[in-house]
């Protein structure tokens, strides 16, 4: 189980994102490939292939928004390394070599298209054996006296693109190459390069210069794109190519374009709002060095809280106009902030940075970067205390004589604000996004694509109708009876009595409302209607609860530990359940109350807001009740899946469910890892372990799972009293290119530990669940919204040509447009037939203990990401490092949602191991009763 005691070393070489697959750093970020590209050595793919079809299920038309490719052409395709001498300081100046007008020029007299990759490729048909170029990068602008732009620019053939490899893999008839790839990387090319030509790119992504987009605070904007990539498919079964175009909507975040010193001013304004609207003079101030005296009396210089927050503006591109050319399109990139000691107190600013001027006669004057921006260009710069910014070529420029140009990507999280109205911007309904789809494909204008047409490539642009499958809805068990929620998805709690109810009657538990946020009559309002809700239900109550009132402005652990306390000494029991009403959603409130609780004391806790709770809705009351029950070991329904005579279940098995999150963009926060295993015959109760896993490393770090997984199946032996046969690995979140990673590291460890325990390893299946891809899903007859029913199954056309892999939509959208989960058996020694399969996991979608509806994600992995998230609650780390700085200073920021940093975690993150972190603290410290932290860790606490 998670705890700083039972976690063994990670080898600190561990890093399986750097150590394993190095061919995947070669590979184009834009492509989409199958997981056998990603492997180290190459030959027949370990991943499982598709045992077949489903045929038992309602067959039903549906529209996918993966358009195909009628063909991709048989003219010889020729394949140039692209080199530059001398080297280019920086890699990404090839590409402006490439663009200069004489290598245009001298390119185009061959006659043929050419096709350019940005780095180190190129395509074509021309007959060319190596073409040597001489240019100057900075032709047709101001010379630099500091440095030599002439370069000589190398096309040499290296081969022709192999097409027939491609169909052959495509076909099954050979294992995946380096020929396979070539081919998918060119055609992925030759698609993207008209496009690229008149929209902006980035990635997979394009944005047309009229894109629709929306502010959401002074310093964030969104704009509406489109995304394309190519893909393998069926077709080729059904004589197509095998190939796809993958067309969808994007929504990305960028900064605001705006001058720089006033991004400067909305960006720390944003942060913290005791620096809103600050007068440029008062900016100044702000961002000057803190003056810190010691002992002695001696006079040292730090960075100001509000310098610290500036750096993260670091990488940020900038254009400059103060040379007089409004159409200079030249791009830096933001190396640093001027900031050093020895600048005393006001920092370093353009009055005091000085550097050496060579004169017309030769000789070398110190001037400074203020007088020289009055001399050379007649400019007087107001603010030019504003910190100088440094750019990789070690040029220094003022903030006021420079702009930040639109699709600058914003790389931090969004608050709760942001996340508000972008979901607002965003969401659509699916006649509309299929709209918008439709659109974007007359806007990639593949009929016209000159490109395309030259490499003979044609892409039918209708979309394609595909047939799906519809598997029948289960029947959903409770204490008194079933009931069938057919194809709506959502059924009524009303008279439904819990199939389980909580395991021990409550006795020893209370209410406490935070702050004296509530009053007497509105929270004896609510215990009333909850405790009659939660009986009406089935739920088990001995006693009623304990109410209190905690006094304002205490320490939140303070008031976990009196009312802990007080509740277990007057019920003379350890408190089972602790109902805490908080004043609003803060979440670092809920989380130091949640770590006190969980670490401290095992106590189980439920948290409540202020506002429902004076409305005591007996329907709010219901939602609380299932999760109160699941927590105290009860059941709110379940779906027959075990027994002699149950289509999935037919030995002993268990379900496992794994994620790995990561903290936001920036964040020192470790990344979190979460196991789930099923605790019952239905696989509807789960337990969970959570532990750190290293710095933004996704795959389960293999110390983790032996700390994690050996007890939670000493458990599940321990309650059933027999050794599973069956397990299901249930993996989330991981690309293509990490599958054999999660084979490598992650299955192998499970059967150590199934080994270690019952001394025998059951067959394991292996499935990755995602959902972040862009196929969506159409259908003729949908629901009332015009999303795919629930049950909506598709395993053709945007399937791997013979991968076992399936699109499964198991839920009913509330709002936009239902994203179906991507499905990928990667492994499969169970060997269950397809349609048994996909029905048990479509099936088990239906017994989510907190849901009236059934969940678009397998429980397992539903339950694994819940973990995760709640754990971070658990972090050994001090308490005043979770609580952001707006709110030490009482004021609720509204800004950009950047996570406060602990000192100095900048400057130590270049040098952190990424495979190691600070374990998590135990749940239940030497404080707790023994027998309160066995069954804390036996519930679903993180429900």
């Amino acid at each position: 189980m998670s705890g700083s005691e039972q976690v063994q070393p990670v080898p600190t070489a561990y890093d399986p994102d750097h150590d394993v697959l190095k061919t995947s750093q070669h590979i184009d970020k834009c492509l989409d490939l199958p997981p056998e590209a990603y492997l180290k050595t190459q030959g027949r793919t370990p991943f499982a292939r598709r045992p077949g079809f489903n045929s038992s299920a309602k067959p039903i038309n549906v529209q996918v928004n993966q358009f195909r490719v009628a063909s991709i052409g048989n003219a010889d395709v020729f394949q140039f390394d692209v080199s530059v001498t001398p080297e280019p300081p920086r890699p990404h100046l090839i590409a402006k070599i490439w663009q200069t007008a004489t290598v245009q020029a001298k390119l185009m007299e061959h006659g043929k298209p050419w096709i350019y990759d940005g780095r180190n490729l190129a395509w074509s048909t021309n007959r060319v054996d190596e073409l040597s170029i001489l240019a100057d990068l900075d032709e047709g602008q101001r010379k630099s006296s500091k440095a030599n732009f002439q370069y000589t620019l190398l096309v040499r053939n290296t081969g022709t693109i192999r097409l027939q490899a491609l169909r052959a893999y495509l076909e099954g008839k050979m294992d995946w190459n380096n020929s396979v790839l070539e081919c998918m990387n060119f055609l992925d090319h030759v698609m993207r390069q008209g496009p690229s030509q008149r929209m902006r790119a980035i990635r997979r992504n394009f944005f047309p210069l009229d894109a629709k987009r929306m502010d959401l605070n002074k310093v964030t904007e969104v704009i509406k794109g489109m995304y394309a990539s190519m893909r393998m498919n069926q077709s080729i079964q059904q004589g197509g190519t095998g190939l796809g175009v993958n067309v969808s909507v994007s929504n990305s975040t960028f900064f605001l374009a705006q001058p720089f010193e006033q991004l400067v001013r909305e960006f720390i304004g944003c942060y913290d709002r005791k620096w809103e609207n600050m007068q440029y003079n008062k900016l100044a101030d702000e961002l000057c060095p803190q003056v810190v005296r010691d002992s002695s009396g001696g006079m040292t210089f730090t960075m100001s809280e509000a310098f610290r927050v500036l750096r993260k503006l670091q990488r940020i591109r900038f254009k400059v106009y103060h040379r007089g050319k409004t159409n200079d399109d030249t791009e830096y990139v933001v190396k640093s902030f001027v900031w050093s000691p020895s600048y005393g107190k006001e920092g370093a600013n353009a009055k005091n940075i000085m550097f050496d001027k060579k004169e017309d006669d030769g000789t070398v004057r110190k001037i400074s970067v203020f007088d020289y921006f009055q001399e050379r260009y007649q400019i007087h710069l107001k603010n030019w205390r504003l910190p100088l910014i440094e750019t990789a070529r070690g040029g220094y420029f003022p903030m006021e004589v420079c702009i930040v140009p639109r699709y600058n990507r914003y790389p931090f999280k969004l608050d709760p604000v942001q996340t508000q109205q972008m979901i607002k911007f965003a969401v659509q309904r699916p006649a509309q996004q299929r709209q918008d789809i439709m659109a974007n494909v007359q806007a990639l204008g593949w009929n016209q694509d000159k490109y395309l047409q030259e490499f003979g490539i044609k892409i039918n642009p209708t979309m394609p109708i595909v047939q799906a499958r519809l598997i029948t809805n289960p029947e959903v068990q409770f204490g008194n009876g079933k009931l069938n929620p057919g194809f709506t998805g959502r059924w009524d709690l009303r008279g439904r009595k819990f199939v389980s109810p909580n395991a021990q009657p409550l006795k020893s538990w209370a209410f406490v409302a935070v702050d004296m946020c509530v009053d007497e009559r509105h929270l004896q309002a609510f215990v009333n209607t909850f405790c009659q809700t939660y009986q009406s239900h089935g739920g088990r109550i001995a006693e009623k609860p304990l109410m209190f009132f905690s006094p304002s402005k205490r320490q939140h652990h303070d008031v976990v530990k009196q009312y802990y306390e007080e509740t277990s000494q007057k019920r003379g029991a350890p408190a089972q359940i602790i109902f805490f009403i908080l004043k609003d959603k803060t979440a670092w409130v809920y989380e130091r109350m949640k770590k006190n609780a969980d670490c401290r004391w095992a106590c189980l806790t439920q948290m409540l807001q202020a506002a429902k709770v004076c409305q005591a809705q007996a329907q709010y009351c219901s939602n609380v009740s299932m999760k109160v029950n699941a927590k105290l070991e009860g059941q709110t329904s379940r779906i027959p899946s075990a027994g002699p005579s149950s289509p999935f279940f037919k030995v002993p098995t268990i379900m496992i469910g794994v994620d790995v999150s990561h903290a936001s963009p920036g964040s020192p926060n470790a990344s979190m890892a979460a196991m789930c295993v099923s605790m019952d015959r239905d696989a509807a109760t789960y337990v969970a372990a959570c532990e750190t896993n290293g710095h933004r490393v996704e795959i389960l770090t293999p110390g983790n799972t032996r700390s994690m997984l050996p007890n939670l199946i000493l458990m599940w032996c321990r309650k059933h009293r027999v050794a599973p046969q069956h397990a299901f690995y249930f993996r989330d979140g991981v690309s293509e290119g990490q599958f054999a990673h999660v084979m490598e590291y992650e299955v192998e460890e499970v059967r150590k530990a199934f080994k270690e325990v019952t001394k025998a390893v059951p067959k394991i299946t292996v499935i990755v669940a995602t959902k972040r891809h862009h196929i969506r899903i159409f259908p003729e007859k949908g629901d009332k919204n015009g999303n795919p029913l629930p049950g909506t199954l598709v395993e053709r056309e945007v399937t791997h040509p013979y991968h076992y892999d399936f699109y499964l939509c198991s839920h009913v959208a509330i709002q936009g447009t239902a994203r179906p989960v991507h499905y990928h058996v990667i492994h499969d020694e169970i060997g269950m037939k397809p349609d048994e399969l996909q029905t048990m996991i479509y099936h088990q979608c239906y017994q989510y203990v907190r849901s009236t509806t059934p969940v678009s994600l397998h429980p397992a992995v539903y339950y694994a990401h819940l973990a995760s998230a709640r754990a971070r609650a658990h972090e050994n780390i001090a308490t005043s490092d979770q609580v952001p700085s707006t709110a030490k200073s009482q004021v609720v920021g509204k800004g950009p949602g950047l996570m406060a940093k602990r000192p100095d975690s900048s400057s130590t993150s270049s040098r952190i191991n990424r495979a190691e972190s600070i374990p998590l603290l135990p749940m239940g410290s030497s404080e707790a009763h023994p027998a309160a932290v066995q069954a804390f860790r036996r519930t679903m606490w993180f429900i």
